[in-house]
């Protein structure tokens, strides 16, 4: 059985965060558990917020005793380090965190935000509706106060923000945990958990409601750029193996070149440094712990159409670590 290891990672978009709020910072983009997406710009005076539908807030900052605090009395965003809470007027904030999210990765959708009675939720209990309207449709999300949504709905464009059985077609897929955005008539669901460090993602159709495909993204969507029917996407993919490539790296190796598409001569990542903080906190179980069957990280292109999809592997770095 493994052992938990904590260890005290500064990271650099801490660093970046960091010196943005001693100075004029470029924009960070926060994604909230509630599946909103924030753009802030920092400084020492105030907090530049573009909410998703693309209305600007200005929070001048306030005195904190930790971290940061802007509000201006009906918005609030408050945080240290990557971590941030979110909230408008008496709304229970939302936890928020910085993920590198190109502002632009998306569509722009016109947002809106509904109170949803008990009973009118399908639920003994009241929850919030959030719609993001684009040219050819709408999706909404429907929330509980629990993690992940309670309902995620693909929906005709027009009309207003509030559920309806006759319309809303409901996406009943345990992989889609919270809304994430929408390119053409692409609709894209991240997940309500990651997965061996990387965040599993799924894409429908909007006009079908067909999957087409489902995969973990390592840190974020890189580049998506539609031509025609066909949606192109840049990421680094999280792929995990079921060898250790510590272990035994050349048989290890060979059977992660032909699973992921590699050419015979690829390079393998150097695994040592990501396992040996849990060898050095329990040398006795060195062995075992070399074991552990290694996740990597690696540099797709992957195209996407109604007809079906294909991925490729890019040139890149590739980066290992042991399997959580």
């Amino acid at each position: 059985m493994r052992r938990p290891i904590l260890a005290g990672l500064i990271s650099l978009t801490s660093a970046f965060l960091i010196s943005a709020l001693a100075a004029q910072a470029a924009d960070i983009r926060y994604a909230c558990d509630n599946g909103t997406a924030l753009v802030v710009a920092f400084s020492e005076a105030s907090a530049e917020i573009t909410l998703p539908d693309g209305v600007k807030v200005s929070l001048p900052q306030q005195v904190s005793g930790s971290g940061f605090w802007y509000s201006n009395g009906r918005y609030e965003l408050r945080g240290k380090g990557e971590e941030a809470q979110f909230a408008i007027g008496r709304m229970t904030p939302v936890n928020c965190k910085v993920d590198g999210q190109p502002a632009d990765l998306f569509d722009r959708a016109t947002r809106a935000e509904v109170d949803v009675p008990a009973g009118e939720t399908g639920f003994d209990m009241p929850g919030k509706l959030t719609c993001l309207r684009y040219p050819n449709f709408a999706m909404k999300q429907l929330d509980l106060g629990e993690k992940g949504a309670a309902g995620l709905y693909i929906a005709p464009s027009e009309g207003p923000c509030k559920l309806d059985v006759a319309v809303d077609r409901k996406i009943d897929d345990e992989r889609a945990g919270y809304l994430w955005g929408a390119v053409g008539p692409f609709a894209f669901f991240r997940s309500a958990d990651g997965w061996n460090g990387g965040m599993p993602f799924v894409v429908y159709d909007a006009r079908s409601l067909a999957p087409l495909l489902d995969d973990v993204v390592a840190d974020s969507l890189e580049q998506v750029t539609l031509a025609g029917d066909v949606l192109t996407l840049r990421y680094r993919r999280t792929y995990g193996a079921e060898c250790s490539l510590l272990a035994d790296p050349q048989g290890c190796g060979k059977t992660i070149r032909a699973a992921l598409g590699l050419a015979a001569d690829r390079a393998m990542p150097n695994c040592r440094p990501a396992y040996q903080p849990a060898i050095d906190a329990d040398p006795a179980a060195a062995k075992d712990i070399e074991a552990w069957p290694s996740v990597i990280d690696y540099p797709v292109e992957r195209k996407l159409s109604p007809s079906g999809t294909t991925v490729e592997a890019v040139e890149g770095d590739l980066t290992c670590r042991p399997s959580m």
